[in-house]
C-alpha cells in the first residue's frame, strides 16, 4: 500500500527559537520520528515550503518505505534573509528506526553552499551518519562531513537549551583546499602541509551564538605566482573564540613555531625563536575594532596596541595606537629589519642597544608618540661606510613642552671621525629633526647644519606619500690634505667651502639645491645640479655639473704623478652621469685659459703621457740626440676634451684638421706640438692608462 502526501506547507515557528536555521535536518528527523513503525505502509510526500523563524526550506520531497528506507530532499534553504543559501539538500537512511537511539545507521547526506566567495556559485558538502538519536528531548547526530578532499568528524546535539555542532579533523592535506569551488584564489598558492583542529558552534536559546576553534598547521609551504609571498616548512597553531550577535567579537591567540616566511620585502626565519600573537577583534556595524593586539618573540621584540577601521572606507579610516613596542638589538635587526634594509644596502650591520616606541596614528598621520633610544651602536662592518656608538635619545612628538634631545659618543663616516655630539630635537609629530643648529668640527673646518631632519610619510608635516628630507647646511674650511689622507687619496692642499640651501627627495631621487664650492689647487671647483638615486642601494646613480676655474696645473700634475705642467687650468664636466659610482656619460673640457698670455713649462714625462693618450708620434722625436738634452719644454696653449657615450670617448682639442686634433701647441725652442690622431678612444682602456700614468708607468692608448 502507498500513501502520498502532496503540497503541504509546514510552519515551524512555534517549535524553534532564534538561530535555528542550522536545525533543518534535525527538524525533519523530529517530524518523521513520531508514530512511525517498520510495519507502516510506503509513504511519499512533498511540501512546497517549511518555514521556521526567518528561514525557509523549499520543495521538500521524501519517501519512507515499509521496510524503513528513508529518502529526504529539498531544493533550497534560505537562512534568516542572508545572501548565502543552501541548495539540493539530501538525506538517505537505508534503515530508518522510529524513536530511541540510532535512528539512521549508515546514513548519508549532502548539500551545496552558494554565494560564499566572489562570483563562484556552489561548494558541494556531503557526509555519512554514524548515529542519529532522539530521546528525552535530546536530538543527537554524529557522523562525518566531506568538502572536496577534506574530511572531518561531525557531532550535532540539540536539547531544550539549544543546538551545538562540533567538527574535528586530523592530518588533513592542505593542498586539497585548492579543489574547493568556493575557495579564495590565494589557496592555489599552497603546495604542501597538513591541518588538524576542531570547531565548536553553539546556538543556545538563552544568549547569542558563539564559536570556539583550535587549528594547527604543519609543514605549510606556499608561493605566490609573482614570488612576492612565500612560506616554507611553517608550523602555526591558533585558538580562539567568536561571539556572534548584533555585534561580533572574538579572542584570537597563536604561535608561529618554525619555518620561513616571505611577505614582499620582509623575510623571517622562525627557527631561532617562535612568534606569539594575539588580538581581540570587535565588529559593530561597519566599524572593526581590534583590541589587545600583541606580538612577541620573548627576546628581541614585544608589541602591544590596538586599531580601528571603517570597512566602508578602509583607506581613510585606519587608526592605530602602539601602546608598547620594545626592540632589542641585534636580534630585532636580524629578525625583522635586515631583509628590508637590504633594499638600501643597509644589510650586514652590527647593532646593539634598545629602542622603545609608543604613539598614535589617526586620519593617516602620526598624531603623537614617544621614542626612547638606549645605548644604540650601529657599525657598518660589511662595507665600512659609517659607525655610530652610544646613541641615546628621547623624543616626544606632539609634546612641545618636552625637551627632546639626541646624543652620541662616537660618529664615524668612512675614515672621518666626527667624535661625540649632542643636539636638541623638534617635537612635530611624524618628523625627526633638529630644533637648533648643529655644528660639527671636522678635518680642520666647520660643518654647520642649520636644518636637518626626516619627515615620515603620512605625517602632519608631509605633503607627499614618501619619506622627505629637510637639509640646509654650510661647510667652511674643510682641509683637503686631511680629507684626502682620511680617504687614502693622493694628498693635496686646499679647502672645501660650500652652502647647501636645500635638499629634496622625489620618487627616490635625492636632489641638492645650490652649489658646493671646493677651493683646491689655488683655484675653485663648483658642483651644481647634484642628484643621487639609490645612494645606499643597488647600482647607485649620480648626476651633476662640475665647473673648474683657475686651477694651478703645477700643483695638480705633481699630486697625480702625471709629470709637471705649469700654468693655469679652466674647464668643466657637464651632464655628468655616474652609475655605481663609475662614469657612463659626460661632456668634459680642460684647457689653459685665454687670459694666460705667456708660455708655460711642461716636463718630458708629461709630454710623453699626453702624446701616448692622443695616439700621436711625438714620443719618438723626444728620443733624438738633441731632444734628449731637454727635460722641460715650453707650450703656449693646452686643451683636451672628451664626449663620453656608450663607453667611447670622442676626443677634441684646441683646433682640428681632417686627420687630427691639436692637444698642445708648443712655444720657443725646441717647439713641439701634440696631436691626437685617434679621435675615438675606448673609455675603459683610457681609464686604465690614466691610472697607470699616476703610477709613473707608460701609457698605451688606442694602439
Amino acid at each position: 500500500m502507498l500513501i502520498s502526501i502532496d503540497e503541504i506547507a509546514l510552519s515551524a515557528k512555534p517549535l524553534l527559537a532564534s538561530g535555528s536555521g542550522a536545525r533543518v535536518v534535525l527538524l525533519l528527523c523530529l517530524l518523521l520520528s513520531q508514530n512511525v513503525t517498520a510495519a507502516f505502509p510506503d509513504i511519499s510526500f512533498t511540501a512546497a515550503s517549511v518555514e521556521f523563524q526567518e528561514s525557509v526550506i523549499k520543495s521538500v520531497k521524501g519517501s519512507l518505505t515499509g521496510n524503513g528506507a528513508l529518502e529526504l530532499s529539498a531544493d533550497l534553504l534560505m537562512l534568516d534573509g542572508r545572501k548565502e543559501t543552501i541548495r539540493e539538500l539530501m538525506l538517505s537512511c537505508p534503515q530508518w528506526k522510529a524513536g530511541g537511539e540510532d535512528l539512521c545507521p549508515n546514513g548519508e547526506w549532502s548539500l551545496e553552499l552558494s554565494n560564499l566567495h566572489s562570483d563562484r556559485a556552489f561548494s558541494r558538502v556531503h557526509g555519512a551518519l554514524t548515529t542519529v538519536s532522539i530521546e528525552s528531548g535530546l536530538i543527537s547526530l554524529s557522523g562525518s562531513m566531506k568538502l572536496g578532499g577534506l574530511e572531518t568528524d561531525l557531532l550535532v546535539e540539540s536539547n531544550g537549551d539549544g543546538l551545538q555542532a562540533e567538527l574535528e579533523w586530523n592530518g588533513q592535506l592542505l593542498e586539497n583546499l585548492k579543489d574547493l569551488n568556493a575557495a579564495p584564489s590565494e589557496l592555489q598558492w599552497i603546495s604542501r602541509g597538513s591541518s588538524s583542529g576542531s570547531v565548536l558552534l553553539r546556538l543556545p536559546e538563552s544568549h547569542e551564538a558563539d564559536i570556539r576553534y583550535k587549528i594547527e598547521l604543519e609543514d605549510l609551504a606556499f608561493d605566490s605566482p609573482e614570488g612576492r609571498f612565500a612560506g616554507e616548512s611553517l608550523r602555526i597553531e591558533s585558538r580562539g573564540a567568536v561571539d556572534l550577535g548584533a555585534t561580533t567579537s572574538a579572542r584570537i591567540s597563536g604561535r608561529i613555531n618554525s619555518g620561513e616566511l616571505l611577505l614582499d620585502d620582509f623575510y623571517r626565519d622562525f627557527s631561532d625563536a617562535p612568534l606569539d600573537f594575539g588580538a581581540q577583534p570587535f565588529l559593530n556595524h561597519s566599524t572593526l575594532s581590534i583590541n589587545e593586539i600583541s606580538a612577541t618573540d620573548n627576546s628581541a621584540m614585544r608589541l602591544e596596541g590596538s586599531a580601528r577601521l571603517d570597512l566602508q572606507d578602509p583607506e581613510k579610516s585606519l587608526a592605530f595606537r602602539i601602546s608598547r613596542l620594545d626592540l632589542s638589538f641585534p636580534g630585532a635587526y636580524q629578525r625583522y629589519f635586515e631583509s628590508v634594509a637590504g633594499i638600501w644596502a643597509l644589510d650586514g650591520l652590527d647593532l646593539t642597544g634598545n629602542i622603545s616606541w609608543k604613539g598614535d596614528w589617526v586620519d593617516n598621520v602620526f598624531e603623537s608618540g614617544e621614542l626612547e633610544v638606549s645605548d644604540l651602536t650601529v657599525v657598518d662592518n660589511k662595507r665600512r661606510r659609517f659607525a655610530i656608538t652610544g646613541l641615546d635619545a628621547r623624543l616626544r612628538p606632539g609634546d612641545h613642552d618636552f625637551d627632546s634631545r639626541l646624543a652620541w659618543r662616537g660618529l664615524l663616516l668612512g675614515r672621518i671621525n666626527l667624535g661625540a655630539g649632542e643636539v636638541a630635537l623638534g617635537s612635530e609629530p611624524g618628523t625627526f629633526a633638529i630644533s637648533e643648529p648643529l655644528e660639527l668640527h671636522l678635518l680642520g673646518g666647520r660643518h654647520t647644519f642649520h636644518e636637518l631632519g626626516l619627515v615620515l610619510p603620512g605625517s602632519i608635516a608631509s605633503v607627499e606619500d614618501e619619506l622627505d628630507i629637510k637639509l640646509r647646511a654650510e661647510l667652511l674650511g674643510l682641509d683637503m690634505e686631511l680629507l684626502t689622507a682620511a680617504l687614502d687619496w693622493p694628498r693635496f692642499n686646499g679647502d672645501i667651502n660650500g652652502e647647501i640651501p636645500g635638499v629634496s627627495l622625489d620618487d627616490g631621487v635625492l636632489s641638492v639645491d645650490g652649489e658646493i664650492i671646493i677651493e683646491v689647487f689655488d683655484g675653485r671647483i663648483s658642483v651644481s645640479d647634484l642628484s643621487i638615486e639609490r645612494p645606499f642601494g643597488v647600482l647607485p646613480s649620480l648626476a651633476a655639473n662640475v665647473d673648474v676655474y683657475n686651477l694651478d696645473l703645477e700643483n695638480l700634475t705633481r699630486t697625480f704623478s702625471f709629470g709637471q705642467i705649469s700654468g693655469r687650468l679652466d674647464g668643466y664636466i657637464h651632464d655628468l652621469r655616474l652609475l655605481d659610482w663609475k662614469p657612463v656619460a659626460f661632456d668634459a673640457w680642460f684647457g689653459t685659459p685665454e687670459r694666460q698670455g705667456r708660455s708655460s713649462d711642461i716636463s718630458r714625462q708629461a709630454v710623453n703621457h699626453l702624446t701616448t693618450i692622443g695616439g700621436g708620434g711625438a714620443t719618438a722625436a723626444l728620443t733624438g740626440p738633441i731632444m734628449k738634452m731637454f727635460n722641460n719644454f715650453s707650450y703656449r696653449r693646452l686643451g683636451l676634451g672628451c664626449l663620453l657615450q656608450n663607453n667611447v670617448c670622442m676626443v677634441r682639442g684646441i683646433s682640428e684638421d681632417e686627420v687630427s686634433v691639436l692637444i698642445m701647441e708648443g712655444a720657443g725652442l725646441p717647439k713641439i706640438k701634440i696631436r691626437a690622431f685617434n679621435r675615438s678612444l675606448d673609455w675603459p682602456q683610457l681609464v686604465a692608462g690614466l691610472m697607470a700614468a699616476s703610477g709613473e708607468e707608460s701609457i698605451r692608448i688606442g694602439e
